[in-house]
């Protein structure tokens, strides 16, 4: 998944720290290929998980941990782009016009869903 080479620390940050809910260190540890040691340090922010460990961390993680961690890793990376785009106004781009209708289209069917009209 190449999203995740993009998310920032704190995004991998939430991330060990929602796996460490269900689990003990020494299983995250263990689960993710990595030391306890590790595991602490990226809790605690010394370091951050690599791209890799983030994959195995969405390998392991159960169906309610998956979406919040997918939910995560889309807020940052939507916090970035528009961090972005608020400093470039007049940005012009292809993949900025189709990112924009794909959202246009999935507010609409929220407000059609919400009045019962899907």
């Amino acid at each position: 998944m190449r999203a995740v080479h993009n998310i920032s620390k704190e995004c991998r940050e939430k991330i060990v720290a929602l796996l460490l809910e269900k689990r003990s260190k020494s299983e995250l540890a263990r689960d993710l290929g990595v030391s306890p040691a590790s595991i602490v340090k990226f809790y605690k922010g010394r370091t951050h998980a690599s791209d890799l460990t983030i994959l195995r961390a969405l390998s392991i993680a159960d169906e309610e941990e998956k979406k919040y961690i997918a939910r995560l890793i889309v807020d940052d990376l939507a916090e970035s782009l528009l961090d972005l785009l608020s400093e470039n106004q007049d940005l012009q781009s292809e993949k900025l016009d189709i990112l924009k209708k794909v959202l246009d289209e999935r507010d609409k069917r929220k407000i059609l869903t919400s009045l019962g009209l899907v």
